[in-house]
């Protein structure tokens, strides 16, 4: 196989950002850049410099039609999902390249045949104020860390959190050597998702790193506008002014150098 260099990464997760967005647009469903991606397409008008992924995320009723749509229909892009894939243990999915391969360090300890991807994240009904909405939220947190612990293929120190919370996550990786993938998503997910997004006032991203933080009022989902991502524009719900306050604080400002490091670990190849 055939190594693929980061400026060749990018341009590969760029091509199957594009896609999505055409499979949305032709479904008249909503999607938004998020996370780093919106952080990046606000901030720099494309990539984090030192970031290496793509982050989109979906009302829940629309995340159904894209999946049934995928399902059921030719293309140019892999689906990965928990619904589809046995040995894929993530409760978002993810759209994937068929012609690169990634070999992760850290994470896939199942070993699905994933390419270079996307990720695409769901936003589930939480509550009608936000002490429900955080309470709903919180209440399988438990079985998610022991789900995000579930996919590690080995304990490693942590790029992101201190030192500190080093004890715990030890603790919650030999729980997860113990625990069935797909039982547990299925445990987490009754909870939300059969609850329509548009039923409550607070909606959030169970996926989400920075956990809670995630919640936002739905309001601001009703709305979009198109933000420049690499020279092309794409959708963002209307709020994210305030959910990026929420999740990055002042956003606009650079972290400190030592700060500006990729959280992933995985090496990519053309097959």
């Amino acid at each position: 196989m055939k190594r693929i260099d980061d400026k060749e990464l990018k341009q590969i997760q760029f091509s199957l950002l594009r896609e999505f967005k055409n499979v949305c647009n032709h479904l008249h469903i909503n999607y938004s850049l998020v996370g780093g991606t919106l952080l990046g397409a606000i901030r720099h008008k494309g990539f984090i410099p030192w970031d290496d992924d793509i982050d989109v995320c979906m009302p829940r009723d629309d995340f159904e039609v894209f999946v049934d749509f995928c399902l059921n229909n030719k293309t140019p892009f892999e689906l990965y999902c928990n619904r589809l894939n046995k040995n894929y243990c993530y409760m978002f999915a993810k759209i994937s390249d068929p012609s690169t391969k990634i070999i992760e360090h850290v994470s896939n300890r199942f070993s699905t045949d994933i390419g270079v991807h996307i990720d695409v994240f769901v936003y589930d009904a939480m509550g009608d104020t936000l002490t429900s909405a955080v309470k709903k939220y919180n209440s399988s947190r438990f079985y998610r860390e022991l789900l995000v612990a579930a996919n590690w293929k080995k304990y490693s120190r942590s790029k992101t959190h201190s030192f500190i919370y080093e004890p715990i996550r030890l603790i919650f990786f030999i729980l997860s050597r113990f625990v069935n993938c797909s039982k547990l998503i299925s445990k987490i997910e009754k909870k939300y998702v059969f609850n329509s997004f548009y039923s409550t006032n607070y909606v959030g991203n169970l996926c989400s790193d920075k956990r809670a933080k995630s919640i936002i009022e739905r309001k601001y989902f009703e709305n979009y506008v198109e933000i420049e991502f690499e020279g092309e524009m794409f959708k963002v719900f209307s709020g994210y002014e305030l959910y990026l306050k929420s999740m990055y604080g002042d956003y606009m400002t650079l972290p400190p150098e030592n700060k500006r490091i990729s959280h992933h670990s995985f090496d990519a190849f053309r097959k």
